[in-house]
């Protein structure tokens, strides 16, 4: 609950914040309790699914407060590059805007790619904080623990509105997830294994059924273009229906989420192969029924 809170303690009517779209729905939710204006920020594909920082008007920008990235982030499991973060923190200077960076899934980074803090980037201390959490990567879902590093005056807002209205969370959670944060980290590499094998054989099923999938580079989704002929919601609901397989309509996360959805690796790769063959019958059989 660090970024709703964040936004209570922060946020005063008229008060604009930056929100991706398509992004996790807790950040625009958190922004309508707060009070606060959202302005989306189109993630699109052809972009990197980076916002275009320039497209965004001026006169919303001088009613800012805040902007919320994260990369790699849900449902787009896109990366940020060293230089796209910089770009943040210089527009974020010129606005006097402060950065909440999601970066829930740190470390489910896959095929070698690099790691890369917005907090590692120069100046990115003196405008943002960076929100962590132990559920994606310790397996702690549930346990609602993580931590917050960045800005000290916005980290002393939020410890003190949190003090008002936490009672403190559970101790042996606690010492629990000391002891993931100190260890040596061998579980957390075998896990990047597990997830990079989900995804692979998943994206070979689908495209053996002609549907081509890009390759998440990160995190423990694949955000999927749909074949044409569908909204999200239809594809969604028709593959359950028909299938047997959920997965999340893309619209679900904002209006640029249309034409996308959301598949989760969260099941065993036999289980995944499974899912594929299933949805592989399902679009064969929608091509038929089409060309009828």
């Amino acid at each position: 609950m660090g970024w709703p809170h964040l936004a209570m303690a922060m946020i005063d009517p008229g008060d604009y914040v930056l929100v991706p779209d398509p992004g996790y729905p807790i950040y625009e939710h958190g922004v309508m309790i707060a009070g606060g204006s959202i302005y989306p920020m189109p993630l699109l594909e052809e972009n990197g699914y980076l916002p275009k920082l320039s497209e965004i008007p001026v006169e919303v920008l001088h009613k800012t407060k805040m902007m919320i990235i994260s990369y790699p982030g849900n449902p787009v499991t896109a990366l940020a590059s060293k230089e796209s973060f910089e770009e943040v923190v210089e527009f974020a200077k010129k606005y006097n805007i402060l950065v909440i960076h999601d970066f829930a899934y740190s470390e489910l980074i896959y095929d070698g790619n690099p790691q890369i803090s917005f907090m590692s980037v120069t100046g990115a201390k003196e405008v943002g904080i960076e929100f962590n959490s132990l559920s994606k990567t310790f397996n702690m879902a549930g346990c609602r623990i993580g931590y917050a590093v960045g800005n000290e005056e916005a980290l002393r807002i939020l410890a003190s509105f949190k003090s008002n209205i936490d009672y403190g969370v559970f101790y042996p959670i606690q010492m629990a997830a000391v002891t993931a944060l100190t260890s040596d980290y061998n579980v957390l590499r075998e896990q990047v294994k597990e997830y990079e094998k989900r995804r692979d054989v998943l994206i070979a099923g689908l495209e053996k059924g002609g549907w081509k999938v890009a390759k998440s580079p990160a995190t423990m989704f694949v955000w999927a273009k749909i074949p044409s002929g569908w909204t999200s919601r239809q594809f969604a609901f028709k593959l359950i229906e028909k299938a047997g397989v959920a997965v999340v309509p893309g619209d679900a996360f904002g209006t640029q989420g249309e034409g996308y959805v959301r598949m989760a690796l969260v099941q065993s790769p036999e289980r995944l192969v499974k899912a594929a063959e299933k949805i592989q019958n399902f679009l064969q059989e929608a091509a038929v029924v089409t060309k009828e």
